[in-house]
């Protein structure tokens, strides 16, 4: 992953971006047979237990399902202390994309420790 050019970042800024921290962002498009007619019991009784094991055990710190018609992009996740190759195994394993609900993209991010939504 390459770190980023902090050149022209005015100096009072730099302790600041000192606290950034690498994470991978999961994309989530959707797939082939997100409008099947048996999409949503995969999604509730598969792709959420699923998704919450990942939250219960601390890799995924953030998901955000995205609820607008006029976009292929059907979610956004944020995973901490995983390799690229790490989350790609966990999402293979996802029903949800076994079931070809979702496509994906894998790409490394940073973001600043202790963000939160509020």
């Amino acid at each position: 992953m390459n770190t980023p050019n902090v050149e022209f970042v005015p100096p009072e800024l730099l302790p600041r971006l000192a606290k950034l921290k690498p994470y991978v962002l999961l994309l989530l498009t959707k797939g082939p047979h997100y409008f099947d007619a048996d999409a949503r019991r995969i999604l509730q009784s598969g792709h959420l237990p699923y998704t919450f094991q990942q939250r219960d055990e601390g890799v995924m710190v953030l998901t955000m399902p995205i609820y607008d018609d006029n976009t292929q992009l059907a979610a956004v996740g944020i995973y901490s202390g995983l390799t690229k190759e790490e989350v790609k195994a966990r999402v293979d394993d996802d029903p949800a994309i076994k079931a070809g609900l979702f496509e994906y993209e894998i790409v490394h991010s940073m973001g600043l420790q202790g963000d939160m939504l509020p």
